[in-house]
């Protein structure tokens, strides 16, 4: 099937185009990491403690990308201009852990994922523990692949035929985990949409925290999607996606921690609210009641996806 599309995109094109692409996504992701550094920083102390949590998944992440960015570099530098190669597109041990860290890269981002939709569904176990086996089988299958590629055809710029089906398994896992997720976590906002719909503003927050969920989730789900489409028909355009998703991957959560972050602080300081405290306290005779505390001055519904 690869002979199919030739005519219109070869591997070495591909690898190239790929390169130049991811260049521009890191710059960008490079801006956006530094804003969220800045922005977990100053941060109100009350928050360090979870922001702690977030700095290091933000430098994490930043720095698998950076790693895959300057593989890449290296690859194409070293193959068109300082020791010229027939084809840039052939896989060498370079780009073999070029491909690992596509595979880890994902890996991470949907953790972090994970990670936020345990939280979201207030720190609740066996909520995440599908998705984290999944996850699991999703990177097994990735290095896997690689370790076949390497063995059967070091010079093959896509997957040999007789080992698409694991790929494909490995990224249409990955593909299902981050639609689960999403739904997951919007799906737990919307109940507390549903359930605070009628106190002041609360829905308000509520929809922007989708919105963000929602808006970042679907980069993430439209670079996978059409990934595990051009590795299926073993298309050579997935050499150009492979180095944009890895940056994808890095760029998305990432996101969501600088909406959520500035979002935060803007309404702390600019729009003055009442702030919406549950709890219960018990009376002598045993029994308990729920109490409200509306102190005015700022806007905190304490939910889990917005700390």
């Amino acid at each position: 099937m690869v002979d199919v599309f030739t005519n219109t995109l070869n591997t070495d094109q591909a690898t190239f185009l790929g390169f130049a692409l991811e260049a521009i996504a890191y710059g960008t992701y490079t801006v956006l990491f530094f804003i969220s550094i800045t922005v977990l920083i100053w941060k109100t102390p009350t928050q360090n403690t979870s922001n702690a949590y977030l700095f290091a998944a933000t430098c994490l992440m930043f720095s698998l990308c950076t790693v895959h960015f300057a593989l890449n570099f290296n690859n194409v530098y070293n193959g068109l201009m300082v020791h010229p190669r027939p084809h840039i597109s052939e896989e060498t041990k370079l780009l073999a852990g070029a491909d690992m860290l596509f595979s880890i890269t994902d890996f991470c981002s949907q953790s972090i994922l994970i990670y936020r939709c345990y939280v979201v569904w207030g720190r609740t176990l066996w909520i995440i523990i599908i998705p984290l086996l999944i996850n699991l089988a999703t990177i097994a299958c990735g290095l896997a692949l690689i370790g076949l590629v390497l063995s059967i055809d070091r010079a093959a710029p896509q997957a040999p035929e007789a080992i698409v089906p694991v790929g494909l398994a490995g990224y249409a896992m990955s593909l299902c985990l981050n639609f689960i997720i999403s739904a997951l976590i919007v799906g737990r906002i919307w109940y507390h949409f549903h359930q605070t719909r009628h106190i002041l503003e609360a829905n308000r927050s509520l929809k922007r925290a989708s919105a963000i969920i929602v808006e970042s989730g679907l980069l993430f789900l439209i670079a996978q999607f059409t990934f595990v489409v051009l590795f299926a028909i073993k298309h050579p355009a997935q050499a150009v996606l492979v180095p944009v998703a890895t940056q994808i991957y890095g760029i998305s959560p990432t996101l969501i921690i600088v909406r959520v972050s500035i979002g935060s602080s803007f309404e702390q300081t600019s729009v003055p609210k009442l702030s919406l405290r549950f709890h219960s306290v018990k009376r002598q005779s045993g029994t308990t009641r729920a109490t409200t505390t509306m102190p005015v001055g700022e806007s905190n519904l304490e939910m889990g996806p917005l700390q």
